[in-house]
């Protein structure tokens, strides 16, 4: 049976080594993703013939698995959590799964699983450069909210966040967690919030890059993320308060532009089926999703 257990700080360097092998793009393929969230799904790790395994606890209370990750025969490492899920009396299922990967489950082990999309869970994948420069027809409206954020706050500051500003980029987080709120009531931060501290507790040993937006010495926003994979740079947060014009187009165009021009691709992860955040999500014309689903076992 495998041993699991809950990822540490320390696990950082082993986890990334098995992360890289693979180089999914997917946001969950991120140690920062896993270690500031494992609080919410209560994820955990284990080893075994040269495999990594992550297994956590879904939305509907059930555990299930990731993608297992190595060089390794996959078929064999398929069969090892499926012996778990059965030693264990779980319902099988592999969840943050693309595309492209429930085709290397179908080539390792055919006939066998069954893939699942959900549209609520697709990644949107953005050119850095499109993000950047906001060239085009396609971006007037952008250009539109940012050239009037610059006419309004033409004093405004960006800055890299380093460690003495890490307080007042948390006190901007309570602050607009106070907002939103108010705004959608009943909806649940807890979660996020506890994300947002793990991630500023640990901002340098996850090797966050982060930014912020400052007018008349006051926060208005911050943004951080961190690369996925050797192209891919994903955008964990961004927090900016709605009463200010522009500052979210602003935010988003100077992180990119100070801090992930060495990649090709920007991901800024799922919609979680919000009409919303879909529509502010398309209106940054993505390239391409990444189409996530979940596996599960072909009943016989």
């Amino acid at each position: 049976m495998l041993q699991f257990r809950p990822f540490s700080i320390d696990d950082e360097p082993l986890v990334s080594r098995f992360l890289a092998i693979n180089n999914y793009r997917n946001c969950d393929f991120s140690f920062a993703t896993i270690f500031c969230w494992q609080h919410q799904y209560h994820t955990s790790f284990a080893m075994a013939d040269d495999f990594f395994f992550i297994r956590y606890i879904c939305d509907d209370g059930l555990p299930c698995y990731m993608m297992p990750l190595g060089e390794g025969d996959l078929s064999l490492a398929l069969n090892v959590i499926l012996n778990d899920a059965r030693e264990n009396n779980y319902r099988f299922r592999i969840h943050a799964i693309t595309l492209e990967m429930f085709q290397d489950i179908e080539k390792a082990v055919p006939n066998t699983f069954r893939f699942v999309e959900n549209r609520d869970y697709y990644e949107y994948i953005y050119l850095s450069s499109d993000l950047i420069n906001l060239s085009g027809k396609r971006f007037q409206d952008k250009r539109n909210h940012i050239n009037r954020f610059r006419r309004e706050y033409p004093n405004f500051e960006y800055k890299t966040i380093t460690p003495e500003l890490y307080p007042a980029c948390l006190d901007l987080y309570y602050r607009w967690a106070t907002d939103h709120r108010q705004r959608n009531p009943g909806e649940d931060l807890d979660g996020e919030e506890q994300s947002v501290l793990v991630a500023f507790e640990y901002f340098e040993r996850l090797k966050f890059r982060g930014g912020s937006l400052w007018v008349d010495d006051q926060i208005v926003a911050f943004s951080y993320g961190a690369p996925v994979c050797d192209d891919t740079f994903v955008v964990h947060a961004e927090k900016a308060m709605h009463n200010i014009p522009g500052v979210f187009q602003m935010m988003n165009q100077q992180f990119v532009a100070h801090e992930a021009t060495e990649f090709v691709y920007i991901n800024r992860e799922e919609d979680l089926g919000l009409e919303s955040l879909r529509k502010a999500k398309l209106s940054y014309n993505p390239v391409r999703f990444l189409e996530r689903g979940s596996v599960f076992l072909i009943e016989k």
